[in-house]
This record gives C-alpha cells, structure tokens and sequence, in this order.
C-alpha cells in the first residue's frame, strides 16, 4: 500500500507537466497553489482535463502520462480526452472512480483498471488497446466505449457483466469477427453496438 502523501508533498512531486496543467487548466492562474488551493486539488472527484486537440480543450499541454493524478484517491469521475497517455497503471488505486474517460489518447493496454471494481463507465475509445481481458472483474460497469482500438477478442467479459452493461460500443474494431460479438450477445447476453 502507498504511503499518503499530504497535498504539499503530492504538489512537491508532481512533474512539470502536470503543475503546469493542473496551474493553467484547473487554478486558472500561472502561480504556485496556496494550501487552500493544493487542498482542494488534492481532494477534488471531479477532473476534467481535455488537450488541445480536443473539440473542447481547456488544456494546452499534451500530457504523457497520468502520474500526475494517481494520489488523488477520492476522484469518482476523471476525464483526460486527446493526450498522449499510454498507460493506465497509475490509476490502480483509485477505488472510488465510478466514470473514467480515456478516448483518443495512446493507451495499448487497460492493465491497472483490474481493481476499479466500483467503475461503472469507461470510454476508451481511438486509441491502441489489444486486449480487454482487464475488465473481467469490472462488473459493475453499465457503459464500455471500445471501439477504434485493436482488439480482436471480447476475452474479459463475462456473464457477471449482463445485468449491468447496457451499452458495449466495440465496432469498429477491424480485427473484432464477427463470432466474437455473437459469442458475446448468444452466450453472455451482452448486445455488441
């Protein structure tokens, strides 16, 4: 378990990306946060932070990773859209997440979602992801964006995923067959879309 960190000694590590982001994106200002500021930060459910290629940007810098976030153990909803990000590692701690939004970014793996049991969307669509098989335990998900990816298995859900995911986007997924959504809607009951 990670030792926790307070809102100085998370600001104090974090890497110049993301004190440039969090300063411009979120504070709204180019200064040094004051406690109050850090606190909040720190502390905050909700983090919105689309990249400048995003239809809606309110951030300027490409992030390349999500290091910057992984000690924010009470986000319920984070969004970073239109990065660079590849992995999603960092936020295998992050238990109280219920809506995560990673699409157009670099991600070629969901490894580090394993343990993110209380999720319920996910939307990882246009970026590089081989394999879902990481959401096997994500039973509570009621919304999986995955099309525009690379994956050709639905290996990872589960008829423990049917009573709750009512939406599964997986096309396009140009090495998706067509027997992996049959198996998927006859054997699962999950409707691929």
């Amino acid at each position: 378990m990670k030792d926790l960190l307070t809102p100085a000694e998370w600001w104090k590590q974090l890497e110049p990306q993301w004190k440039e982001t969090f300063k411009c994106s979120v504070l709204l200002h180019s200064n040094e946060p004051d406690a109050n500021e850090m606190n909040r930060l720190f502390n905050t459910q909700t983090l919105r932070l689309a990249g400048p290629k995003a239809p809606f940007p309110n951030s300027q810098i490409e992030l390349t990773n999500l290091n910057g976030v992984e000690n924010l153990v009470n986000l319920s909803l984070l969004i970073v859209t239109h990065h660079k990000i590849v992995t999603v590692e960092p936020l295998s701690g992050l238990n109280h997440l219920k809506s995560l939004f990673l699409f157009n970014n670099g991600i070629t793996s969901l490894t580090g979602v394993e343990g993110l049991i209380n999720l319920e969307e996910l939307y990882v669509q246009h970026n590089q992801i081989t394999s879902i098989k990481p959401v096997e335990r994500l039973v509570n998900l009621k919304e999986f964006y995955i099309h525009d990816n690379c994956i050709s298995s639905l290996e990872g859900l589960t008829e423990n995923h049917a009573d709750k995911l009512t939406r599964l986007v997986c096309r396009p997924n140009e090495q998706l067959k067509q027997k992996e959504i049959i198996w998927a809607e006859r054997e699962l009951g999950i409707i691929c879309r």
